[in-house]
């Protein structure tokens, strides 16, 4: 029963899901696909472009953002041809780490 009056205690959208995928109805093309759910002042530090709509429940400063690649990245912190992508997707060249936020799923992909 003390379990149940914890968990009743936070609501669910605390349990954001900061570092993960976009997903929200504006996580179209390379928003959805290479996109990643980080604060606004996280994706500014890594020259990324961000969109709202994406991370729906994640908070108002959590956005959907992109790094090394979208419409206003002008710094790219992976250098050259490259971008912050997840893992999952598949990558010409090398994967990098140490240059993107997020966890060991989220790196650059160098060609």
């Amino acid at each position: 029963m003390r379990s149940f009056y914890i968990l009743a205690a936070f609501p669910l959208t605390a349990f954001a899901a900061i570092n993960g995928h976009c997903t929200g109805a504006e996580a179209t093309g390379e928003w959805g696909s290479k996109g990643i759910c980080i604060r606004t002042g996280t994706c500014n530090s890594y020259n990324g472009a961000y969109k709202s709509g994406a991370c729906p429940f994640d908070g108002d400063d959590v956005k959907c953002c992109l790094i090394g690649r979208g419409p206003s990245s002008s710094t790219n912190p992976c250098g050259g041809a490259s971008w912050c992508d997840w893992t999952s997707n598949s990558c010409s060249g090398s994967r990098l780490s140490g240059y993107c936020p997020g966890g060991d799923n989220y790196k650059c992909c160098r060609i």
